[in-house]
């Protein structure tokens, strides 16, 4: 038996080696098995909400929801449920309530809790700090707040919806005429403090409803929805996420 796996290993390739000794041993190894890749994007699948975790801006880089309109019929309340860290996700690259204490930002939820009202753990989970990104307070509480209802109101029309929501980071011109990708980062752990936010709405087809792509700072009260309507193009492009394959 050791003769034949010598003379295996002489004459065959390192690869075929690996899966010929592992077949003499009675074992199988993948192919991931055979390589230590990275994982740098963690997928989280949730009662509300699906997500894949940036770590290294500290936030999701897309959250997802399948918004019905019996989902948001109910009314929880979110006084006892309180930000916490995601145990989901590795300690190292984890955000903190910490990050956020004295950054002049809002814990602004991707995935609102009005928008899991249905039962405790669902918006118990919107909490985690994995669905929560820096926004602008006057962005939070007030335009953005007034999308997030919007959309409510798409479930109800529509019954049944889709959507996506997340940070984006855009480049801006610049005096020397080049034009920079810059954003602020927050706390000890450098939490990304996104340039702008998108927002996807599908039907049930998966075809496109609207499409939102909104800055990060103080909108004018008297600002239109509409007014920042997008393609789904350029939020695919700027985010480099294709959302409805071609």
């Amino acid at each position: 038996m050791v003769q034949k796996m010598k003379n295996l290993i002489k004459t065959a390739s390192l690869g075929a080696c690996a899966l010929s000794i592992g077949l003499l041993l009675g074992q199988t190894y993948t192919a991931s098995q055979r390589k230590p890749l990275p994982i740098y994007n963690f997928k989280i699948e949730r009662d509300a909400y699906d997500l894949v975790y940036d770590g290294q801006h500290k936030q999701a880089k897309w959250v997802y929801e399948h918004l019905t309109a019996d989902k948001i019929k109910s009314n929880s309340d979110r006084t006892s449920f309180d930000f916490q860290e995601d145990p989901a996700i590795p300690k190292l690259l984890r955000a903190t309530k910490a990050d956020y204490a004295g950054s002049g930002f809002d814990r602004g939820h991707l995935c609102p809790a009005a928008d899991a009202s249905s039962g405790g753990q669902a918006m118990k989970e919107t909490f985690y700090l994995s669905n929560v990104s820096p926004q602008c307070p006057k962005l939070n509480r007030g335009y953005w707040s007034q999308l997030e209802r919007h959309v409510r109101e798409l479930a109800k029309k529509y019954n049944s919806i889709h959507v996506f929501t997340g940070g984006l980071y855009l480049p801006e011109l610049e005096p020397d005429g080049k034009r920079y990708v810059r954003y602020q980062v927050i706390g000890e752990n450098d939490v990304a403090v996104p340039t702008h936010y998108f927002k996807i709405i599908l039907n049930d087809a998966h075809e496109k409803i609207e499409v939102f792509m909104i800055p990060n700072e103080p909108i004018n009260g008297n600002a239109s929805l509409e007014s920042f309507m997008t393609t789904l193009e350029k939020v695919e492009k700027a985010s480099g996420i294709v959302f409805i394959p071609k």
